[in-house]
């Protein structure tokens, strides 16, 4: 009888229990990897951001590290393993010079000044996890050279990168070479590692603690150089100090500047523990607070209650690995759904916004920009004094609907971090127009808050993040905006011909806390000069009316995308940023938005005619007495140099009468500034006056003419 019920009791914890389990451990994986295959697998083969529609090299690289870890590998490793060699962000192939426009498969990211070496190791890392080939990466590899003092660093000191550094030995290891001068590169290591064993940016001379993501990386370089451990017992106790109550990671003890969990930091300290042959001091609680970045989606977040991103999901997938324990999702529960806001856009109209346009030059031709251009906030960078003021006026008159505010770059002025060094290109900020906003040359973050910040803070303005390509500095300063009520209020996207999202991934991690967008960082005097870079991308706000306020308050909403399409982009509208909801209202009203009639073809300004007399302010060209006619034409060109001319005169007519316009170059030869027409009118007889300027479309061989009128008082 006993033998009986024990049969049925097994017989039923086989059709109770072990479905049970079966399900759930099928439902976690299923999730993930249908999180992976439909929202982020793409067309061209990759895998990318769910909001783009084409792959990038960082989130195939997460991917490939999470199908490694749960043994999902694809079947055609070979043909993903040849997406990610010929996918880097800018150089497109391993073995291709570093080009950065044309056929690269991601032009659009455009350079930098420094070397991301650590895209390189994403793509060796990840061919190495399915089984290729990494041999050809040999010769780029065996070239590189300490980066420290270069210039895109932008560090005061002259300090490299620790985490690029780290990823010179690394990467060697991965190849099976031999770095030479690894002596020299064991003592640049020493040099920035702390008593305590943790290591950091800055050299230890400097001050301040380490912080978790370069002891990782510190001591993954010094496995990899097979340095003897050191300060073993030191380094496993600063790591464990590093977790939180939440059981969690932060990026040092009791962080002053950046105080929070995050996935990645736990991730690291989860890694570095496992060099040393040590653990959390709390596994279980690490193991739980992995277990609640999980999403309904399948995917996890970088902390509890974020949305789902390819790379944090590696992370805490991976953690788990290392901990031994993803085994704990089969029992998990199965997490809730996110549920993002849903506001009421009812009233509410879609406006554009430039940061950092020309704040100098002709303020007429700023302000007709404005008007063909539909901008309705111009950020004004490196401001001649009285220049907002007379645009504005200008503007005012005209009844032209554009707002003038500040959106400048102090990029000469440092911020010290404690272990990390001096930093500049982190500080552009916007304010209302004519409020004038105090940079210490140099400042520490403390001091930086309790002036500059406050500052902007009473104003109602707020940083933004330019360009950072120190991954540990960026985090501690954009979690620390986000942990208080000052700081960024947006983090930068396109930038010229550049897009700093596609060769700074990491700034993909905050895509849903920051909004992304777009920086003019005008260069040069004219805005006419700028005028293809404030055609190629703007930012498009939601509101009720485009005041400076209400562009500010949707920041804070997330209620902005900056949006690309141009050339570089290949005329396909590219969009960042933005809460579900924002990017859905936007996307719907394009007609209402969109700056191109065809899909290659921009609708900008041919021709500005400017009629100046000798009390316009700031304006070139302009006569001793009576009047001038000014004319420029649309010339092609790179920043703020002229290259040639896209736009002809043929010739200018005053009331129907040929007149002759001296043309009029700034600068030499192929470093051309500026270029414009200029007619002396003299003195004018009152009433209306019709100019006509008759140009030719140089690419295209057809004839235009535009017309203004003039009234002499």
């Amino acid at each position: 009888m006993k033998k009986i019920i024990w049969a049925l009791v097994i017989t039923l914890i086989t059709i109770w229990v072990l479905p049970a389990k079966l399900s759930a451990k099928s439902t976690w994986r299923g999730d993930l990897l249908k999180y992976i295959n439909v929202k982020l697998l793409k067309p061209d083969g990759g895998y990318g951001w769910e909001d783009q529609y084409d792959s990038h090299l960082t989130p195939t690289y997460a991917v490939t590290g999470i199908l490694y870890d749960i043994g999902e590998l694809p079947r055609d490793k070979v043909r993903l393993a040849e997406f990610i060699r010929t996918h880097h962000p800018q150089k497109g192939t391993n073995t291709t010079p570093n080009y950065y426009m044309g056929n690269a498969p991601r032009g659009e990211a455009g350079p930098s000044g420094s070397n991301m070496r650590n895209l390189i190791y994403e793509q060796i890392r990840a061919i190495l996890w399915l089984g290729g080939d990494v041999s050809a990466f040999n010769e780029d590899i065996k070239s590189w050279k300490s980066q420290a003092g270069v210039l895109a660093n932008y560090e005061g000191h002259n300090f490299g990168g620790l985490f690029q550094e780290t990823m010179t030995p690394i990467c060697h290891q991965l190849l099976g070479l031999t770095m030479e001068n690894n002596q020299s590169f064991i003592q640049y290591l020493e040099s920035c590692r702390r008593t305590n064993g943790s290591f950091n940016n800055a050299p230890a001379s400097f001050g301040g603690d380490g912080n978790i993501l370069n002891t990782y990386w510190g001591l993954y370089a010094q496995e990899s150089l097979s340095v003897p451990k050191k300060l073993v017992a030191e380094t496993a106790a600063w790591l464990q100090s590093c977790q939180l109550k939440n059981g969690g990671f932060t990026h040092q003890p009791n962080p002053q500047i950046g105080a929070n969990d995050d996935v990645i930091y736990t991730w690291a300290g989860i890694k570095a523990l496992k060099l040393l042959g040590r653990a959390p001091k709390d596994v279980q609680g690490a193991v739980n607070y992995l277990l609640s970045l999980h999403n309904a989606d399948g995917g996890f977040g970088d902390r509890p209650g974020l949305h789902s991103t390819p790379n944090a999901t590696f992370y805490a997938i991976d953690a788990l690995k290392d901990l031994d324990k993803i085994s704990a999702l089969d029992k998990s529960t199965k997490p809730k759904a996110l549920v993002e806001e849903q506001p009421d856009f009812t009233g509410y109209k879609i406006y554009t916004v430039q940061f950092q346009a020309q704040g100098q030059g002709s303020p007429q031709e700023a302000v007709m920009l404005a008007e063909r251009l539909h901008i309705n906030l111009w950020g004004v960078k490196y401001p001649v004094e009285g220049w907002i003021s007379e645009a504005q006026r200008i503007a005012d008159a005209k009844k032209v609907p554009v707002k003038f505010f500040l959106s400048d770059e102090p990029h000469d002025n440092l911020v010290t971090i404690p272990g990390m060094g001096s930093f500049n290109h982190v500080l552009d900020y916007i304010a209302p127009a004519n409020v004038p906003i105090h940079f210490n040359k140099e400042a520490t973050f403390e001091e930086l808050k309790n002036s500059t910040l406050k500052q902007l803070k009473e104003v109602n303005g707020g940083l933004m993040l330019q360009v950072s390509n120190n991954e540990p500095l960026a985090r501690l300063l954009i979690d620390e905006s986000l942990n208080n009520d000052y700081g960024y209020l947006a983090l930068s996207t396109v930038h010229f011909g550049q897009n700093f999202l596609f060769w700074l991934p990491y700034l993909a991690e905050y895509r849903y806390r920051l909004p992304l967008v777009t920086l003019q960082d005008a260069h040069g005097t004219e805005s006419w000069i700028w005028a293809e870079e404030l055609t190629n991308h703007r930012n498009l706000f939601i509101a009720k009316s485009p005041t400076y306020g209400e562009m500010v308050q949707s920041l804070k909403n997330n209620w902005i995308v900056g949006v690309r399409h141009d050339s570089v982009s290949n005329f396909k509208t590219r969009m960042f940023g933005g809460t579900e909801a924002t990017r859905k209202f936007i996307s719907e009203k394009e007609l209402e938005w969109k700056w191109w009639s065809a899909a290659d073809e921009l609708n900008r300004p041919q021709v500005a005619i400017t009629v100046l007399n000798k009390d316009a302010l700031f304006e070139v060209g302009k006569p001793e007495n009576g009047l001038n006619i000014r004319i420029r034409t649309r010339w092609n060109s790179v920043r703020q140099a002229l290259k040639s001319e896209a736009v002809h005169l043929e010739q200018l007519k005053v009331d129907g009468q040929v007149v002759n316009a001296e043309l009029v170059n700034v600068g030499r030869g192929p470093r051309l500034s500026d270029s414009y027409y200029l007619f002396k009118w003299g003195e004018p007889s009152k009433g209306l006056h019709k100019i006509e300027a008759i140009v030719k479309d140089v690419k295209k061989n057809t004839i235009q003419s535009y017309t203004q009128t003039f009234v002499q008082n």
